[in-house]
């Protein structure tokens, strides 16, 4: 079976792809000469972009799925530099335009687009009773629903994206050296503005002014403190999260790439993920980069894999102390502090949790716990929360979060079980530290919410794709006798 849907000429389904593109040249032109006769030339301007980007979308989806990845970790960037939050709509308007695209492409081929897994018919009935919560009568605004099924529902897409893009090995192999070497440019950045403190960013535009936090020992203020860094997102936060799974991502290139480049610029790689990752100050990704790490190998049955790993991380770690300065390292010590992490994660997870059962039993609706409801309305009675269960609990009531539980232990089931019956070498070393990455976030979910927040939103979803997309490589490469190909250039990421 052919996945490669950009390499495939028959003529009946390409003429369905290029239809929708016909239709847009067709509608757009009236609207293209009222802009000229008026001399509009902002919104024209505008206008062949966005058209330029749906033709090259239905051309080359899959080098439009790296261009998205690649907006995702800078859109953070734009939105503070030029202030609009609206920019985070062009993020949405890519992702369902890949997804037409492929849906289009499938549905021409008659396949089903989404993946028959054991969790999606509970995920589409919880979807289905979310999405009713938009007309819950407790809501200030419908707008209010339609952000929470945005920030809730929407990227369950790139679930689909990855699981079609992903369509042999060598794809995911060009994808990970895409993606470190990538990491290691997003890195030095964050570097640079650990040494720099935020005058850079400040001098790039007043609106980096509410990203500017520092890290600092509150029972010795003497040491100092620093500047928590940002690199190209719109808090440490995402900056530190995003590290987590890049230097996963790298160790998983250096685990199954027989290359000496590829193992060099992972070193560099990881040194520079390391320095990024102690310059934000957040020490929460610090340690679940070492929890997902050891709960892979534990999948993958090889605990010197983690061992020799996170010797690896170890020693990277210390270099960065060394080189960033004792700040750091007094901020890290308390790592240590058992009853600091005890204290707050009881908060979280029991304290929230009980707060949030006293809601009305139908919930206040879709979105009333998302931060992006309290950005977008300031005024609005959002009850915000960390705890995944309990934002479930009060904007979609019991019902809502029973369905919740269900999908989260239904997927948390079949992860584990679809990672453990991989049975190529290559391929389940891939497919048991994707899956760790994801399981490690499902059981963070009493004390955080990170499927609520980019770029561990886009992250999760798509490795989950590629995930279950290692299966189906298995089984076409069974049917057709798997002979490995010549391996192109270290350079070339995109087919």
């Amino acid at each position: 079976m052919n996945f490669d849907f950009t390499a495939n000429r028959r003529a009946g389904p390409d003429l369905l792809i290029t239809l929708p593109v016909l239709l847009l040249v067709v509608f757009a032109l009236p609207w293209l000469a009222f802009h000229l006769a008026y001399q509009q030339y902002v919104p024209l301007i505008v206008g062949v972009f966005i058209f330029a980007d749906i033709c090259f979308t239905f051309a080359w989806w899959r080098a439009s799925v790296y261009l998205f990845v690649v907006y995702v970790l800078v859109e953070g960037f734009l939105v503070n530099t030029y202030s609009l939050p609206a920019l985070n709509l062009l993020k949405d308007a890519e992702l369902v335009l890949i997804f037409f695209r492929l849906a289009l492409a499938l549905i021409a081929r008659r396949t089903f687009p989404v993946p028959q897994t054991g969790w999606v018919i509970a995920f589409f009935l919880f979807a289905i009773y979310y999405s009713s919560e938009i007309f819950n009568p407790l809501l200030p605004s419908i707008l209010v629903g339609l952000i929470g099924v945005r920030v809730t529902l929407e990227f369950f897409l790139c679930f689909v994206v990855g699981y079609w893009f992903f369509n042999d090995r060598a794809q995911v192999v060009r994808f990970l050296r895409f993606h470190n070497w990538l990491s290691i440019s997003i890195s030095i950045f964050g570097v640079v503005q650990y040494f720099t403190g935020p005058d850079l960013l400040l001098r790039i535009s007043p609106g980096f002014e509410r990203t500017i936090f520092y890290a600092y020992d509150p029972n010795n203020l003497s040491v100092g403190y620093y500047f928590r860094t940002i690199s190209t997102f719109a808090s440490s936060a995402g900056f530190s999260q995003y590290l987590w799974v890049s230097s996963l991502l790298t160790i998983l290139l250096m685990s199954i790439s027989r290359r000496t480049a590829d193992r060099t610029m992972g070193c560099l790689a990881l040194l520079a993920q390391s320095c990024g990752m102690l310059s934000t100050g957040g020490r929460g990704p610090f340690i679940l980069l070492f929890a997902s790490l050891f709960l892979g190998s534990w999948l993958l049955r090889r605990l010197r894999l983690a061992f020799a790993s996170a010797a690896l991380l170890v020693a990277c770690f210390v270099l960065s102390m060394i080189f960033l300065g004792p700040v750091v390292r007094t901020r890290f010590s308390t790592i240590l502090d058992f009853d600091m992490i005890r204290e707050r994660n009881t908060a979280l997870a029991v304290g929230e949790f009980d707060e949030a059962m006293t809601s009305p039993i139908v919930g206040l609706g879709a979105g009333m716990g998302c931060t992006a409801t309290l950005r977008m309305f300031p005024d609005a009675p959002v009850v915000w929360t960390e705890n995944q269960f309990a934002r479930m609990r009060n904007e979609g009531g019991l019902a809502g979060l029973v369905l919740f539980v269900v999908v989260t232990a239904a997927m948390l089931i079949d992860i584990w079980r679809t990672a453990r019956r991989l049975y190529d070498p290559q391929l389940k070393v891939v497919g048991c530290i994707a899956a760790s990455y994801c399981i490690t976030n499902i059981l963070v979910f009493p004390i955080g919410a990170p499927l609520d927040v980019p770029p561990v939103n886009f992250y999760f979803w798509f490795l989950l794709g590629l995930l279950y997309a290692l299966v189906r490589t298995e089984m076409t490469e069974a049917a057709q006798g798997y002979k490995p190909a010549t391996e192109q250039p270290w350079w070339s990421f995109i087919r």
